[in-house]
């Protein structure tokens, strides 16, 4: 398992040092740049989950469970081909206590979507690989999601392959505007950004506890709105079909995902994350202060100081550009 975590994590970073993600011909050769930009336009931007639906092998409309019907979530590309993906059921109960049960941990997953990766478009199939890096469900970790697409105007409809009782569910999502005033600070955020390091320290600069080999994305959109993935490494996949409570706990324990609208405080130099999803159904609907500076391709965010048992702390995650 550690050889084909690390295997992934090489993979990323090769990836990542390529500035770009090839999509492929039907016949499997790599399409031109040119020709793979223009393919990745017609994705690039945020788009909204408005609708989903399953119909079986006749063409008939299965009713929606109740994990299904009224789902929020968000998809997100970037031209240069990376992808990020959100969504969250309905009416999800909070945990009873500060942290999380078993059994309330296998709720919470299976009712969150999350992934990040790059994607790969095909136009001559209308298929969409989606590349995971990072999944919430580690069944789905370092897979590729292939979906058949349609836009048409603001509409995007996602297609996973065929189920073996041959239901196939088709999401239908609807791109977000960019927001009518933009500022310079926006812009300084705008854009997919990659985990570099995320440290705690005290009020003397000490680092306390640090995450070197934890990866992810943050994602902040024209539209005002942010998606944030971050992994830890050695992950362990889930021995059946489906995870047991205890590989439920793990998979939440090891995987950090939100979602939700942002706002920029130019005068405080520093940006409020709105939640409206969450790992942690408990923390929908809070906000998260986070000052920033921004140097170069680095993105610095810093938590508001807390105090505990070693004095004041504040945690700072570091990231890097992917994209222009």
């Amino acid at each position: 398992m550690r050889a084909f975590v690390f295997s992934l994590l090489i993979g990323i970073g090769t990836l990542i040092a390529t500035g770009g993600i090839s999509a492929q011909r039907g016949g499997g050769q790599p399409e031109d740049p040119a020709a793979v930009r223009a393919a990745n336009n017609r994705f690039a931007g945020i788009w909204k989950l408005i609708g989903q639906e399953t119909r079986d092998a006749t063409g008939q409309i299965v009713p929606p469970n109740a994990n299904n019907n009224g789902r929020l979530g968000y998809i997100v590309y970037d031209p240069a081909g990376y992808m990020g993906v959100t969504i969250q059921s309905p009416a999800r109960p909070k945990f009873a206590g500060r942290q999380p049960t078993p059994e309330e941990a296998r709720a919470a997953t299976g009712t969150y979507t999350s992934y990040w990766g790059s994607f790969a478009v095909n136009e001559a199939t209308s298929v969409v690989t989606h590349q995971t890096f990072g999944a919430l469900s580690t069944a789905m970790s370092g897979t590729n999601q292939v979906r058949g697409f349609t836009i048409s105007g603001n509409r995007l409809t996602l297609r996973p392959p065929v189920n073996a009782n041959g239901n196939q569910a088709s999401l239908t999502w609807e791109r977000v505007p960019d927001l009518p005033n933009l500022t310079p600070m926006h812009r300084k955020l705008i854009g997919f950004w990659k985990l570099i390091s995320n440290q705690r320290r005290n009020g003397k600069g000490e680092i306390l506890t640090a995450n070197p080999a934890q990866t992810g994305f943050i994602v902040y959109t024209a539209s005002g709105h942010v998606m944030v993935h971050m992994m830890q490494p050695y992950r362990r996949r889930n021995v059946g079909a489906s995870p047991t409570p205890e590989e439920s706990m793990a998979a939440y324990q090891s995987y950090v995902s939100y979602f939700g609208p942002y706002t920029v405080h130019e005068s405080g130099q520093y940006v409020v994350h709105h939640l409206a999803g969450a790992t942690n159904p408990g923390l929908v609907g809070n906000d998260f202060q986070r000052f920033f500076e921004v140097s170069g391709r680095r993105l610095v965010l810093k938590t508001p100081v807390t105090k505990n048992g070693d004095g004041e702390v504040q945690s700072t995650i570091t990231w890097e550009r992917l994209t222009d």
